[in-house]
């Protein structure tokens, strides 16, 4: 599949992570619940509005982070196990679309609604641009040369 011509905000998908803990007063359950029943699914009409092209949740309760430890320990400790018990991850293709979110009214009152199940201690965000190398099973972005279908590095790696 080649990627369009153009613009890098056509070739380059944006993401942005931001990882929660929960309040420490809120069960696991409790939390899954909360976000995926009333902040997640009212959250994703407004990110479609406004032009985010993908909104997931990543969920990683106690008895994971637990499992995940001891995966780790046998694979020689090479990894840092992160704790957080929730990460959001957002799709764009450049920074006025996430700034557009950002700035709905709608958006700004439903974030409003997260202190009685969001810490707002130690939340961590990270931005950088995907590059897909196997989709629904199948290689993808890949020419057939063996290189990437990606633009060069220099041009990825301009800030949005």
């Amino acid at each position: 599949m080649a990627l369009p011509s153009g613009p890098i905000q056509e070739k380059r998908l944006l993401r942005m992570t931001v990882a929660h803990y929960r309040q420490p007063h809120v069960s696991e359950e409790d939390f899954h619940r909360w976000v995926t029943e009333q902040h997640a699914t009212r959250a994703a009409k407004l990110h479609a509005k406004n032009g985010i092209e993908g909104f997931s949740m990543y969920f990683a309760p106690q008895s994971f982070r637990e499992m995940t430890t001891k995966l780790n320990t046998q694979r020689g400790n090479p990894w840092v196990v992160r704790d957080y018990d929730a990460q959001v991850e957002f799709l764009f293709r450049d920074m006025e679309t996430f700034y557009k979110g950002a700035s709905d009214l709608d958006f700004q009152a439903l974030q409003a609604e997260e202190g009685p199940f969001i810490s707002g201690i130690h939340a961590e965000i990270s931005i950088g641009w995907i590059e897909t190398y196997v989709s629904d099973g199948h290689v993808v972005n890949i020419r057939e040369d063996g290189k990437p279908d990606y633009p060069a590095f220099m041009e990825l790696s301009v800030p949005p």
